[in-house]
């Protein structure tokens, strides 16, 4: 085989990667909602009427767990974690844990109500970025996805 013969042949094996990069559907990222809405609601004591309300909740921060939600279900601790002042990363890798099904939680303050959603195989890491004060109350505006 001459050089210029093995050349081609090695951009014909980069470009065909490069197209099938580009045709296998890749997993789209899951981020947690930035709010959601939470209809409360109360039973009212006899005599009474209670009205319904729509709140909204902004993200707080998200777990990732293996199993399946609602049954054995695992917290996983980040895998890394990086302070700068108040700001926050953490980060988890996903590929360490792919014997059992994962999803991510995402919690919401002011309400027990959460959201949680699998994470399928081609997601390869999950982070968290925060604020925090100093007692450990998460503050401002908080960010999870996984990619």
């Amino acid at each position: 085989m001459t050089r210029h013969m093995i050349v081609l042949f090695s951009v014909t094996i980069a470009a065909a990667l490069a197209v099938r990069a580009q045709t296998t559907p890749a997993a789209a990222a899951v981020a947690c909602p930035e709010t959601i809405a939470v209809t409360e609601s109360a039973a009212p004591p006899n005599g009474w009427e209670a009205i319904g309300a729509k709140v909204e909740h902004q993200f707080d921060r998200v777990s990732i767990f293996n199993g399946k939600s609602g049954g054995q279900e695992y917290d996983l601790a980040p895998d890394d974690e990086k302070a700068t002042g108040r700001k926050v990363v953490q980060t988890w890798v996903l590929k360490d844990y792919r014997s059992m099904n994962l999803f991510a939680r995402c919690r919401y303050h002011d309400t027990p109500v959460t959201l949680n959603k699998d994470l399928p195989a081609p997601l390869a890491l999950c982070t968290l970025a925060f604020e925090i004060l100093k007692d450990g109350t998460i503050t401002g505006i908080s960010t999870a996805v996984c990619h």
